[in-house]
């Protein structure tokens, strides 16, 4: 009897394995057979799941987005809200390796996007997916005058956005200055005072 093959199970494992090249070598040094190397597979069966290597790194690309939505999964409206809204935007900060590769990929489409109207439109729909997730629980939070004000949650979630990336960054480029209770508590400190019940 043939082996049964999970297509989507397979085209997570290409894209993973592209995650792992970009992060070693980097966009424009990511070749098919690299991933597929990495991926302990063919370069056929590369090419049989992707038509182009744009299209394995946009895969290894929605990969990444798709854990941070992941972890961004929305936050029940438990007694103390603000602090489960602060935890659940610290998982998307580069506190563990797995994470800081992530973040890694994750710049490296930063540069692409910058000259590449094609990857400047992929990234403006990961942000505006991220941002709509981030906005519906802050909406929530809101209307159960659970937040500062009547603040529009579509600002505050590009503050807390904001305030991520730019720690992200930090992290990223300084690891060793930024381990993960310094980026935790400077997280805290900007978004506490925006975030906390009137």
């Amino acid at each position: 009897m043939p082996k049964v093959v999970d297509h989507d199970v397979q085209r997570r494992a290409i894209a993973e394995a592209a995650i792992r090249v970009i992060d070693r070598v980097g966009l424009d040094a990511a070749r098919m057979r690299d991933v597929a190397l990495e991926g302990r597979v063919t370069t056929g069966a590369v090419t049989h799941y992707f038509a182009s290597k744009d299209d394995v790194l946009e895969a290894a690309m929605a990969e990444v987005v798709r854990r941070i939505l992941e972890r961004q999964a929305d936050q029940a409206l438990g007694r103390d809200p603000i602090p489960c809204l602060i935890e659940a935007a610290a998982a998307f900060l580069p506190l563990d390796e797995d994470r800081l590769r992530d973040w890694r990929v994750w710049f490296a489409f930063w540069g692409r996007a910058a000259v590449h109207a094609r990857y400047r439109a992929l990234h403006r729909g990961y942000y505006a997916d991220i941002t709509a997730s981030l906005t519906r629980s802050l909406t929530r939070l809101r209307d159960a005058g659970r937040m500062r004000g009547r603040a529009d949650p579509a600002i505050l979630a590009d503050a807390v956005i904001a305030a991520v990336d730019g720690i992200g960054v930090r992290a990223t480029h300084e690891p060793e200055n930024w381990p993960p209770a310094r980026q935790v508590a400077t997280l805290r400190l900007l978004l506490e005072p925006i975030l906390s019940p009137a």
